[in-house]
């Protein structure tokens, strides 16, 4: 009676990981494939970039909703930035790391040196680790002193690539 709601896989009253699909830009277009595989599509329909279901370095799966058996969840879904297989950063995340960093080219009053400190911190708060501390006290620094247009952008290219952690030493409690 209910093979409508059946899948290959494993039991749907099973606690698992279901499998996504996100454009190469980070849209989601089902955080559910074995549910939804229509809405995955070939093109996001937001930006027109490829949809990729897999990590385009190890092939594994990109990893969507969680699923309790019985339970209904409102969350949404936000794709994650590295492969949980391989510690590769995903098309998206890379995406977003290459355009803070040409930001940082185009800070003024800033010397080369600060500059390589400023792409180096924003590598460092985009990986919860032990020196997203220090990296989170030099943006604030560097910020501070940045309120041009260029420095506006850096800040909110920053914000998105910034782990929870990191996003709570910036943005305060």
């Amino acid at each position: 009676m209910e093979n409508w709601l059946q899948f290959e896989g494993p039991s749907r009253y099973e606690s698992r990981y279901h499998s996504a699909a996100v454009c190469v830009r980070g849209h989601a277009a089902t955080d559910s494939l074995e549910i939804s595989p229509t809405l995955a599509g070939k093109f996001c329909k937001h930006c027109g970039g490829e949809i990729l279901t897999a990590c385009p370095s190890c092939k594994s799966r990109i990893r969507g909703d969680y699923h309790v058996a019985g339970v209904f969840s409102t969350r949404a879904y936000v794709p994650p930035n590295f492969c949980e297989d391989c510690g590769t950063p995903f098309p998206w995340m890379t995406e977003r790391l290459n355009a803070a960093s040409a930001l940082a080219d185009e800070l003024e009053n800033f010397s080369d040196a600060d500059r390589e400190k400023i792409k180096q911190s924003l590598t460092d708060i985009s990986r919860d680790g032990p020196s997203n501390s220090l990296a989170v006290i030099r943006l604030k620094k560097w910020f501070g002193s940045a309120r041009d247009a260029v420095g506006q952008a850096l800040w909110k290219a920053t914000v998105e690539i910034a782990t929870e952690a990191a996003k709570k030493g910036l943005l305060g409690p």
